[in-house]
């Protein structure tokens, strides 16, 4: 550390108690433990200790799921809230490590000994044994994860895909990542900026607490809702002529050039924003927020992870309360696409989208297959937990798999970029509206930020699912050319269409701490050191920190 940082490190612990010993450096190599050592003897109060660590085999893979460990501060230590810490020990502080902290931390050890005055040992007082923490499994699949990252790279945004009957959730990016162990082993300014970009927010699980305009992946619900309430059905027919007259105002089509005479099948295929403007007034704001909340949007999903959006659904009333006014047609039309003051996570509209997969349920979303204890023993095993039904009629779920399977697979298809050769992908692109479309200017012209936000949600195969998928590219442009492509290249990993690369796990579970006979997983315990706390980040009696 430079000479600046560590007079920092001293001052910050002018605040602390005494007795309590202030860490200047992490992770030393051999060559400054050397140097330490020669000199320890002008550096009275200093001194080594050597401590587990946290090893990341895999670097910044699933970062936001996965967590950081941090050392604990001193409000954590005043406030009790991990009662087996002292000071200068790493906790979790963020994803599963921090939710799974009191499982997976186990207990120190201590020896008690009685010494001479040269420091010769007369014998052991007392012993305690460390106890060592659970092992916890994860639901991640390591290869598609992988695969995810890399089709993640180098956009800002969130992928997330699960199992349709069960809930287990498979693989989860948000884009761009981090590495977790700058935070054990100290961040610099530097990096600390790069972390608390406003604009791309590393730190920032974009999965669950990101909060996007659905666009149109919300003209799922929108048929669901119209198919159920018998506005419509399947030969009901809409004109558009490219744009839709309400009163004074002309809301636009995505198409000027209008989609002529559409029934529901070809709406949604070509995504047709005039027929759900006329479907949104037939069934009017009431029902479409009724639906929206059946399908699980405006609430939190039910992942065992804090700080989940909720999303956002508007109402009348949250009009009135909000603005002052009351709600206005053209607000109806809006929502009806997804856009206005609709909100929805990643998270969200993958379960929405597994649900419509699955034939109407909607599961809690779950990342921990089992927790183990000592000799193996499972502890803890989590079950698929099926929270709510949709109450829409199977005919009608029925008629929806049917176009979102001529999304991706009629040549007039919103979605063909997603197209494989062997398999039928159903989904439904969605482009999220930044900027009114009177102040747009041409793609190519536009600022980044102001280009809309690109959706793709998809399940495969579209018969019998196994995998469902919702991808979001902040400012992509469209949903069909920025994010159907990436889920693309994940449906074909999981499928294995491509020539596969080398096996990188033997297993469909990563863990946090697997057993050591554990080739291939992206933890693996140090056997040489006190079994404590998970994985050491430094071979067995390396020095960790002075």
């Amino acid at each position: 550390e430079s000479e600046a940082v560590i007079r920092t490190s001293l001052h910050a612990g002018s605040r602390r108690p005494k007795y309590v010993p202030i860490v200047i450096k992490r992770g030393l190599d051999w060559e400054t433990l050397a140097r330490l050592e020669a000199r320890l003897q002008f550096l009275p109060g200093v001194f080594v200790e050597v401590t587990p660590g946290r090893r990341y085999p895999y670097g910044n893979v699933a970062p936001h799921l996965l967590g950081y460990l941090g050392e604990i501060s001193l409000k954590e230590l005043s406030s009790n809230q991990f009662p087996n810490a002292h000071a200068g020990d790493m906790v979790g502080k963020y994803g599963v490590e921090a939710r799974h902290e009191t499982e997976l931390a186990g207990r120190k050890g201590h020896r008690q000994l009685e010494v001479d005055a040269g420091g010769r040992l007369i014998r052991v007082v007392g012993e305690e044994l460390p106890i060592p923490g659970s092992d916890l499994y994860l639901t991640i699949d390591l290869d598609l994860q992988l695969a995810a990252e890399e089709a993640m790279a180098d956009t800002v945004g969130a992928l997330v895909a699960l199992e349709p009957d069960t809930g287990r959730i498979m693989a989860m990016v948000s884009s761009p990542s981090f590495y977790p162990d700058m935070f054990a082993r100290g961040i610099t300014p530097e990096e600390w900026e790069q972390l608390n970009d406003p604009v791309t927010r590393p730190l920032h699980n974009k999965v669950l607490q990101g909060s996007y305009p659905p666009g149109s992946t919300f003209k799922i619900v929108m048929a669901a809702a119209g198919l159920q309430e018998r506005v419509i059905d399947e030969s009901t027919i809409f004109s558009c002529t490219g744009r839709f007259r309400l009163g004074r105002r002309s809301f636009r089509c995505w198409d000027w050039r209008g989609h002529g005479k559409t029934n529901l099948y070809k709406a949604l295929v070509q995504s047709c924003d005039v027929y759900f403007y006329q479907l949104g007034l037939e069934l009017g704001v009431e029902k479409i927020v009724q639906y929206s909340w059946d399908f699980g949007l405006g609430k939190t999903t039910g992942i065992d992870l804090p700080d989940e959006n909720p999303g956002f659904i508007a109402t009348k009333a949250w009009k009135v309360r909000r603005f002052r006014e009351p709600w206005q047609k053209g607000e109806t039309l809006n929502i009806s696409i997804g856009q206005g003051f609709t909100k929805a996570t990643p998270l969200q509209m993958a379960r929405l989208t597994a649900a419509v997969a699955n034939g109407g349920t909607l599961y809690r979303p779950i990342y921990m297959e089992k927790i183990t204890g000592p000799f193996r023993k499972t502890v803890v095993s989590v079950e698929r937990d099926p929270m709510a039904g949709l109450p829409i009629r199977p005919g009608c779920l029925k008629l929806i798999r049917k176009a979102l399977t001529g999304v991706v697979n009629d040549k007039m298809g919103t979605g063909k970029k997603c197209r494989l050769p062997d398999i039928k992908v159903a989904g439904k692109t969605g482009t999220a509206q930044i900027v009114q479309q009177a102040k747009r200017r041409q793609d190519e012209k536009m600022a980044w930020k102001f280009k809309d936000h690109a959706w793709f949600v998809a399940y495969a195969p579209a018969e019998k699912p196994q995998l469902a998928i919702a991808v979001l590219i902040e400012h992509g442009g469209h949903g069909g050319s920025a994010a159907a492509p990436i889920a693309r290249k994940i449906f074909e990993r999981w499928f294995q269409i491509q020539a596969p690369r080398p096996a990188l796990t033997p297993h469909r579970s990563t863990s946090l701490k697997p057993e050591d006979t554990g080739v291939g997983t992206p933890y693996r315990r140090h056997e040489n050191v006190p079994q404590g706390r998970f994985i050491p980040r430094y071979a067995a009696l390396e020095p960790d920190h002075v």
